[in-house]
């Protein structure tokens, strides 16, 4: 099914390999190197770098231009999130193949060059998601399985992190399949995401109800039912600093996260079991109650950390069970009008 917030105005036909889109947000640095590193790894590839600024208040669109005068960048007319300014990149895109790149990561050579020789070997594969590697030299867990009730069912008794590391209780994280081997997956992470033109042609965008967190779990959803697969290959290797934007658990960051896992489920699953979910999780943090409130009392009624974006959490959760989010509306621009 189409959405209003999925439809997308490709632009064609295709002039370039590749059309990398980066999404920044006052990450002006980072996003910087992030740029140099393709430009500096793609061999004789064609590509084209679109960076799409959502209104930074760090002079990141100014110094990119300065910088990288072959590159696109455009100032989005309003700071619509993650899905929405990777759609306002997508309507500028002409390259065969599109790459979701967050600002906030670097790519290593031949790179590029291995997920076309992927696709090109692989027809079926609709998105393809690399290795990612923190600053440390530790492996992000970069393969999701969909959120579902067992997982919020179970993550009542017991912390996320635990979850992650066995493939009981949900399998958040596919626990039991090797890293090291190529694997078909529910979702990648959306630090990087190469996509075919073709799954824009045919599911649409990334859906802009979302603000950020699960947009790009719901976009593999819709591409996985049009028959797509959705494949993680260890081969292909990236380096990822981090949630560079988002950095610490906040109470914007835990509301947020909190919304994106509802407008999934919703979406994908319908309100119904949306709104199951939101019942599993608002009991998920009102069983910590006790926690927090002995914790404070122990501490000489100071708050410890964690407490106010679970609080905030909790408060939101409680609300939504009343009035079940049903995300943002924003429109996009039109691609002729967009200030490059």
């Amino acid at each position: 099914m189409s959405f209003p917030s999925t439809k997308l105005r490709l632009p064609g036909p295709p002039e370039y390999d590749i059309s990398v889109i980066i999404v920044s947000y006052n990450t002006r640095e980072m996003t910087m190197a992030c740029v140099r590193s393709v430009l500096e790894h793609k061999a004789a590839l064609k590509v084209q770098i679109i960076v799409v600024d959502n209104r930074s208040s760090d002079g990141s669109s100014q110094a990119l231009r300065d910088a990288f005068p072959e590159i696109m960048v455009i100032d989005s007319p309003a700071n619509g999130g993650f899905a929405y300014g990777n759609a306002i990149g997508f309507e500028q895109a002409l390259g065969k193949y599109i790459l979701l790149l967050n600002p906030d990561t670097q790519i290593f050579e031949g790179g590029l060059q291995a997920c076309i020789e992927h696709m090109d070997s692989n027809p079926k594969t609709g998105i393809l998601g690399p290795r990612v590697r923190l600053e440390n030299g530790d492996q992000q867990s970069s393969m999701i399985r969909f959120l579902s009730l067992t997982q919020l069912f179970w993550i009542i008794f017991m912390p996320s992190i635990w979850m992650r590391k066995t493939s009981l209780f949900g399998d958040l994280r596919y626990a039991d399949l090797s890293r090291d081997a190529i694997n078909n997956v529910d979702a990648v992470s959306g630090c990087f995401m190469f996509a075919r033109r073709a799954v824009l042609e045919e599911v649409g965008s990334l859906d802009t109800r979302f603000f950020m967190y699960g947009e790009e779990a719901e976009w593999c959803a819709r591409t996985g039912k049009a028959g797509w697969d959705i494949v993680y290959n260890p081969h292909i290797e990236i380096l990822h600093h981090g949630a560079a934007s988002t950095a610490h658990m906040s109470e914007w960051k835990a509301i947020e996260m909190t919304r994106g896992h509802i407008l999934f489920l919703r979406f994908t699953r319908g309100a119904g079991v949306a709104w199951l979910g939101t019942l599993l999780m608002t009991l998920r943090d009102m069983v910590r109650i006790p926690y927090y409130a002995g914790v404070t009392i122990l501490k000489g009624f100071k708050a410890p950390e964690g407490a106010k974006p679970w609080w905030a959490r909790l408060k939101f959760e409680l609300a939504a069970l009343f009035n079940l989010p049903a995300g943002q509306t924003i429109k996009l621009p039109d691609p002729k009008s967009v200030k490059r």
